[in-house]
């Protein structure tokens, strides 16, 4: 499922308005970034290929908002992480 995500996504977008600019901070310590045009949170990090559950959460640090499993669907730009964001992963 990841690899078509990945596939899915295609390149980095050029650096429009309409981009969101994601750092994904995993449980490991590595970090990884993008770009991404609206996708949804999760596709985001799925594509990434990092980790090995499924069974995760989304954090901001900055306010605090967990983006769990009931919020997979919400966009970049409705969660509030347009035009930039750091998130951190919770594993469950």
């Amino acid at each position: 499922m990841r690899p078509e995500k990945a596939l899915a996504l295609g390149d980095d977008p050029e650096k429009v308005p309409d981009v969101a600019q994601v750092l994904v901070w995993f449980p490991n310590g590595e970090r990884k970034g993008r770009r991404f045009e609206s996708n949804t949170l999760y596709d985001c990090v799925d594509s990434l290929g990092v980790l090995e559950t499924e069974e995760y959460s989304l954090i901001t640090n900055f306010s605090r908002t967990v983006y769990g499993r009931d919020k997979e669907s919400m966009s970049l730009k409705d969660a509030g992480l347009h035009p930039q964001a750091s998130l951190f992963i919770e594993i469950h």
